[in-house]
């Protein structure tokens, strides 16, 4: 089974270069292609590239296909959609260009699910910060307590107080686009990202539309254990199409979810998702 990974960024060059060094090292057992869709590239940027594709000038990585865009006018879910296209495997996994894998099986552990299990149509991951005891993302969660928004599960929890569930794979609604593993069937079938988001809250239209219309289920796999360099909320407070994004996903997505945080917290032992 092969995979196309989907990665955009926008001249984000040191957590990029991480991104791609550790990816490199760290992917095992997976047969890849690796998309990097670059928005108007500096020369640094396009040696970065170079690097993690030569050593030497000697061709090293031919699983890095890189796209130079001219321009950075488009959004990540046109970015995203553009770059699918450019590929042909039956998996795609969009990931950030600010991540790093920890374990080296993370990918593996992602794809076991997919083939083994057709009711599943989306896989998302474990993510903490830097210091690696703080959790960033382990799965999605609605609230009246988040104005019925989505939010992350545990989010800045410490990792130690929270190791039994954190530790089990579980379904959810939804499942952060930072590492998110679909596939290519899927994706077609429910149109691609919506492009009417903006930077904000595709990940989860994703989710929603692939459970919604492929009537298949989102799970998160704490076997794909990644280090998010920058947080998603952090990003979406300094976007300045926050309030069109929440209009739109709050018009689209109406009674299409439910509250489910409380179901959590008071059934720790439910929702586990049972591997095949």
């Amino acid at each position: 089974m092969t995979v196309d990974v989907i990665t955009t960024t926008y001249n984000n060059i040191d957590k990029f270069k991480i991104c791609l060094s550790t990816v490199i090292e760290r992917t095992k057992y997976v047969d890849y292609k690796w998309y990097l869709w670059c928005n108007d590239p500096s020369d640094e940027v396009k040696k970065v590239v170079h690097d993690a594709m030569y050593i030497d000038d000697i061709l090293f990585n031919n699983r890095i296909e890189p796209i130079f865009n001219d321009t950075n006018n488009g959004s990540f879910s046109s970015n995203n959609n553009e770059a699918v296209a450019e590929g042909n495997s039956e998996y795609i996994l969009f990931l950030n260009d600010d991540v790093e894998p920890i374990n080296d099986t993370w990918l593996l552990s992602m794809t076991k699910i997919l083939d083994t299990d057709p009711k599943v149509g989306a896989v998302g991951s474990l993510l903490v910060y830097p210091d690696r005891n703080t959790i960033q993302h382990c799965g999605v969660f609605f609230s009246n307590r988040t104005n019925n928004l989505p939010f992350h599960m545990l989010y800045k929890q410490n990792i130690n107080t929270c190791t039994d569930f954190i530790s089990k794979p579980r379904y959810y609604q939804a499942v952060t686009g930072a590492c998110l593993l679909a596939r290519r069937s899927d994706f077609e079938t429910i149109g691609g990202f919506d492009e009417n988001f903006y930077y904000c809250y595709e990940d989860i239209g994703l989710c929603l539309d692939i459970h919604d219309k492929c009537k298949k289920m989102i799970v998160y796999t704490p076997g794909a254990q990644l280090i998010h360099h920058e947080g998603i909320s952090a990003a979406k407070k300094n976007n300045s199409h926050l309030q069109e994004n929440i209009a739109v996903f709050k018009n689209k997505y109406a009674n299409k979810h439910y509250n489910d945080y409380e179901f959590y917290m008071q059934n720790l032992n439910h929702m586990i998702y049972k591997a095949k």
